[in-house]
């Protein structure tokens, strides 16, 4: 049966917003790179620091494994694979969710979040991807050769099922991630002062650093299951390295979700809280 008129228009008046706002959010990050390439200088200081931050987590490392030849049943160059992994998301974490959702306390806290309510944009969206940081994006490519370059000297080569198992755990990592972040921000609705959140959740992440499996197995409940900061790490390493069975995959897609859906009812409720600074 065909559609009727009604049912038409109303699928063109979707599809036309829906093209307005993908249009938006292309403009935002043109807008936000744009900004940043007019720092160059920028690069250098952020290249420096990677190198310099990865260095020395990597003599870290390098250290535990002086006294002990396995670290929660993961070799040296196993290690330095989820390290890679760690510290490419540090990019993301650096490079979008700091700069964009992680402001949300401030915009809350001056008011200026009146501005952004009245936009023709869905406002997590918007505060997510209205500030990026282009240069951290050294980070998730020196981070992802370090992992490469571990999977060389333990003489493993990625084939194409490793690779799609690692990219969907290593983007659903992402995902949690950014949910943890929209979870942590949105408490600025119920809170006067969050600000320090950030700084818990980079203290927790340093747990990311290692494997899950080389913690007690009541720190293993908290950075896994309850605030899965380790996970994020750990997934897609293991699907570098051979350790993830196909399941994992399904586990991380299904965790991914679940978490989104619970951040984006947190997001929701504290919106219906917020009172904008008119009254």
């Amino acid at each position: 049966m065909a559609p009727s008129a009604g049912e038409s228009s109303a699928a063109d008046s979707s599809a036309s917003s829906s093209r307005r706002a993908l249009g938006a959010l292309g403009a935002l990050v043109r807008a936000s790179a744009a900004r940043e390439l007019q720092y160059r200088a920028n690069f250098f200081a952020s290249l420096l620091g990677t190198v310099f931050w990865l260095g020395m987590a990597m003599l870290t490392v390098h250290i535990f494994y002086a006294h002990t030849t396995t670290l929660g049943g993961w070799t040296f160059w196993e290690t330095v694979v989820l390290l890679g992994v760690f510290n490419a998301l540090v990019g993301v974490i650096e490079g979008v969710l700091r700069p964009g959702i992680g402001s949300l306390p401030d915009e809350i806290r001056h008011g200026s979040l009146d501005l952004i309510l009245a936009r023709p944009i869905d406002p997590q969206v918007y505060l997510s991807i209205r500030d990026i940081d282009i240069w951290r994006v050294l980070d998730v490519v020196l981070g992802l050769s370090v992992s490469i370059y571990a999977l060389h000297r333990l003489g493993r080569a990625i084939d194409l099922p490793g690779a799609a198992a690692f990219a969907i755990t290593f983007a659903t990592a992402i995902v949690v991630l950014y949910s943890v972040w929209v979870a942590l921000m949105s408490l600025a609705y119920w809170l006067v002062a969050v600000e320090n959140l950030s700084t818990v959740f980079d203290s927790l992440f340093e747990a990311a650093r290692y494997p899950a499996s080389a913690y007690p197995t009541a720190l293993r409940l908290v950075f896994v299951f309850l605030l899965p900061i380790a996970w994020t790490t750990t997934t897609p390493a293991s699907a570098l390295v051979g350790r993830l069975a196909p399941s994992g995959v399904v586990k991380a897609l299904l965790v991914s979700a679940l978490s989104l859906i619970i951040s984006r009812a947190i997001w929701r409720m504290g919106l219906r809280r917020y009172t904008s600074a008119g009254g």
